[in-house]
C-alpha cells in the first residue's frame, strides 16, 4: 500500500522557523552511500536557527518522503536549547553516541515520536558544531537517510560566549512562534536583523512577507507592508552587552 506523501513544506516547518524556498532545485542524485532505494528529489536553501541551512528531499520507490536539514550550530549552548525546543512535540524514543570507525565517540543521534500521529518522526544527528534534522512519517525511511550521511570532522572553536545571543534570540522567536496563533490577521514574515552591543536592532531588512489570509504562500509584498514588518523587528530589544560588537540574525515573525 502506498504511504502517505508528506509535502516539502509540511516537512520544512518546524516550530518557530519557516523555509524560504526561493533556492530549491529538483535533483535526480542518489544518496553517497549508494541506497538505491533512496532518490533524491530536491536540494536547496532557506534558514534555520537564524541564518542560512541547507535542505534536501528524498523519496523512496513507494513515494514515501523524507526531508534533512543540515547546518552548523554557533555553540554548544544553542545545541542543547535549539535541540530541546525541537523536540518539544515529540517523545524522544532512543539516544545513542555515534562513533567513527575506530570506535571513537564524535557526536549522538536522537531518536523522537510525534505526540500528534499525523506528523513526522524526527532524528536529530549532532556532530560538533552540525547538525542534521531529518523527518519522515516513517521511522525506518528517516534511519536509512540517517545512515547515509557522512559527517565531516569537526569540533566547537572556542570563542568568547560573552557576546553570544542565540539562547536570547531562540527563546525569543520560540515566544514569537507561540504568539503566532493570535495574531492570525497580522502580517508575518522573516526580516534580517542587526543587534547593536546596546541590544538595539539598528539594521532590519524584510526577506519574505505573509499577508492574512495568504495562507502558506511566501514572497515579497507591497512597500507598506515590509515598512511595517521592519518596523516590528526595530521595535525589538535585547540584553545590552557592553564591548561586543554587533550580532546578525533571521527572525520570524
Amino acid at each position: 500500500m502506498k504511504q502517505v506523501v508528506i509535502t516539502l513544506l509540511l516537512l520544512a516547518t518546524l516550530p518557530g522557523y519557516r523555509l524560504l524556498p526561493a533556492q530549491a532545485k529538483l535533483s535526480t542524485n542518489s544518496p553517497q552511500n549508494g541506497d538505491q532505494n533512496l532518490t533524491m528529489k530536491m536540494i536547496g536553501d532557506g534558514y534555520m536557527l537564524g541564518r542560512p541551512a541547507s535542505f534536501r528531499t528524498y523519496e523512496t520507490p513507494d513515494h514515501t518522503e523524507a526531508l534533512v536539514w543540515h547546518g552548523e550550530f554557533r555553540s554548544e549552548e544553542e545545541s542543547n536549547l535549539a535541540t530541546k525546543l525541537w523536540l518539544e512535540e515529540r517523545k524522544i524514543t532512543s539516544t545513542e553516541n555515534v562513533k567513527d570507525w575506530n570506535g571513537n565517540v564524535i557526536g549522538d543521534r536522537i531518536v523522537a515520536a510525534p505526540k500528534d500521529e499525523k506528523k513526522a518522526f524526527m532524528v536529530i544527528r549532532r556532530q560538533g558544531p552540525n547538525y542534521w534534522i531529518i523527518q519522515s512519517i516513517s521511522l525506518a525511511v528517516a534511519m536509512r537517510v540517517d545512515e547515509s550521511i557522512q559527517p565531516p570532522l569537526a569540533a566547537f572553536t572556542e570563542t568568547s560566549s560573552s557576546c553570544d545571543r542565540s539562547s536570547e534570540l531562540l527563546l525569543r522567536q520560540q515566544q514569537l512562534f507561540k504568539e503566532e496563533g493570535k495574531r492570525a490577521h497580522q502580517i508575518s514574515g522573516m526580516v534580517k536583523i542587526v543587534i547593536s552591543a546596546d541590544g538595539d536592532v539598528v539594521g532590519a531588512k524584510a526577506i519574505a512577507v505573509r499577508r492574512p489570509g495568504d495562507g502558506d504562500e511566501i514572497g515579497l509584498s507591497s512597500a507598506e507592508e515590509v515598512r511595517v514588518l521592519q518596523s516590528q523587528a526595530r521595535s525589538m530589544k535585547f540584553k545590552s552587552q557592553p564591548g561586543c560588537g554587533d550580532f546578525r540574525y533571521v527572525v520570524s515573525f
